[in-house]
């Protein structure tokens, strides 16, 4: 959510956030054109069922996803093998890895040659990173020939350009359209207590108000659930957006949406950063925050049960209990749960289409039948509903398009199927259903919200670096981050914030900064010159 909110926690109700959302468009494009996708009755082998008389021989497909492996797992793509076995003639052996561990899990099997096929990936998680040194396969050419529906689709909405690295293809992204404009959920009630005098959170000032209202209120609970994460993580965007800053996607590099010469420049180096860090150690001194962030890789916990008081999320789902996003209050377990979106005349970039998305290992085995699991999952609703939901009546309920769990199954339980990680790589708007929360009138709300004129597309169309020329410092400037940015971006020990930062930005200098920052400018510089 960092872009971590993408957990097993974001449970079923952000699972179906996405059934009429249109896909992403960029790059001057109209960003309110609808998704021009195949239809659900296409035929589930179009253009990638090898030809007549020519049968394909038996594989074994190995795919990687993060987070813990839901208990029906094995019988649900057992059930997907023998739905594709005329067209696909594919087992499939699933994999789901800690998200701890996902980023070096899959460094470790690409840096090995190990032979798996497709995994999950966002620019949010490793993929820059994994791409860049060498770990995906380029599929630019090979994804019109195997999946030629799913092909059409990214190009008629322009999802492809926005995601190429020099020209090339090296994920197959999801074809939702969505924004990771920051909001609020918090406690209302605990709030109004503590003394906050007002109905919305929309300013980092009103922030620090109605979170020490909430720890005066209830002393004895948690009041921000915070995770740390790289260089942006949950509370980062917040004072991303009030500054007006788009984030690159690249090693805490950023550029100002207002500049025309889209400058280059390091997120450490921003006034933006330096009054993060002085929140940061004043939320840390006042107990807003625990001081042990690090060592326990952050907070999360349920509004309902008390242990926490607020959490930064997004519009399209949540962290916790997923409370309908466009009800200003909900209740749950006795407690009063308020969102409030920040800064809402601000600008906003778009979520790139590498928002989630699936790539293909640079060794895989069996490269050209992924892509053909790729191609039938977009034109085979049966088979998408089996991939994404499971089975009918074992792993969710269907009423008409409308899921639910099973009976005493509840939401972001990780052993449910309906809650698996990494599934969002899959999603295809056309396919997605609704459910309890997620109502066609939600959607039309949503689309609403997103196409208001200040969610803008990318000022530099999405664009993506190549770290070829950089490596080595990329790598120190990660380690000069994980060693001394932490600290600071958590608060913990933080005596002087002006002396702190200063540090940080001359041991990132030491590291490389400079000349990863000038590398980067001239790659943008002559991508947005092609442009036009």
């Amino acid at each position: 959510m960092a872009k971590r909110m993408k957990t097993a926690a974001a449970g079923l109700a952000a699972a179906m956030a996405v059934v009429s959302l249109t896909a992403c468009s960029s790059g001057g494009n109209d960003n309110g054109n609808a998704a021009s996708s195949p239809a659900a009755g296409a035929s589930a082998s179009a253009g990638a069922s090898p030809s007549q008389g020519e049968k394909l021989k038996p594989v074994t497909l190995r795919f990687y996803f993060p987070g813990d492996k839901p208990q029906e797992t094995d019988e649900v793509w057992n059930y997907v093998s023998e739905l594709t076995k005329d067209t696909l003639n594919a087992k499939f052996e699933i994999n789901f890895v800690n998200w701890n561990d996902y980023m070096d899990k899959m460094k470790l099997l690409q840096s090995s040659g190990d032979d798996y096929d497709l995994n999950f990936d966002a620019n949010w998680e490793d993929f820059s990173n994994a791409m860049n040194r060498g770990g995906y396969l380029d599929i630019t050419d090979l994804l019109p020939k195997y999946a030629p529906t799913l092909y059409k689709e990214y190009t008629d909405n322009n999802l492809l350009d926005p995601i190429k690295v020099n020209g090339r293809v090296y994920a197959a992204p999801w074809t939702v359209k969505k924004t990771s404009k920051p909001i609020v959920w918090y406690r209302g009630d605990l709030a109004k207590k503590g003394g906050y005098g007002k109905d919305k959170v929309e300013t980092v000032e009103d922030l620090d108000a109605m979170l020490h209202a909430i720890k005066k209120a209830s002393p004895q609970i948690i009041p921000f659930s915070f995770r740390p994460g790289t260089w942006f993580n949950d509370i980062d965007r917040v004072f991303q957006e009030k500054y007006g800053y788009e984030d690159l996607n690249f090693h805490g590099l950023v550029v100002k949406i207002d500049d025309p010469k889209h400058t280059v420049i390091p997120w450490e180096q921003t006034e933006a950063f330096k009054e993060y860090v002085s929140y940061m150690k004043k939320w840390n001194e006042d107990g807003i925050i625990p001081k042990n962030l690090l060592a326990t890789k952050g907070t999360e916990g349920d509004f309902g049960a008390g242990t926490f008081g607020s959490a930064i999320n997004q519009i399209d789902g949540g962290i916790l209990e997923n409370p309908h996003p466009f009800k200003p209050e909900v209740e749950a377990q006795g407690a009063i749960k308020t969102w409030s979106e920040f800064y809402p005349d601000n600008k906003w970039v778009l979520d790139s289409p590498l928002g989630n998305a699936v790539a293909i290992n640079k060794n895989a085995a069996n490269p050209e039948r992924a892509l053909m699991f790729l191609e039938q999952l977009s034109t085979n609703e049966k088979l998408y509903d089996a991939v994404v939901y499971g089975i009918v009546d074992k792993t969710y309920k269907l009423n008409g398009d409308v899921v639910s769990y099973m009976p005493g199954q509840g939401n972001g339980n990780p052993t449910n199927y309906l809650d698996w990680s990494g599934q969002w790589g899959f999603w295809r708007t056309e396919f997605q259903k609704q459910d309890s929360q997620h109502t066609a009138n939600y959607y039309k709300q949503y689309n609403d919200f997103i196409d208001r004129p200040n969610n803008i597309v990318s000022t530099v169309n999405y664009f993506v670096p190549d770290q070829t020329n950089i490596k080595t410092e990329a790598a120190k400037r990660e380690q000069v981050l994980s060693e001394l940015g932490q600290l600071l971006m958590t608060g913990i020990n933080v005596k002087d914030v002006d002396k702190g930062v200063n540090d940080f930005i001359a041991k990132e200098k030491d590291a490389g900064t400079d000349k990863i920052v000038a590398e980067v400018q001239k790659q943008l510089d002559a991508f947005m010159a092609k442009q036009g």
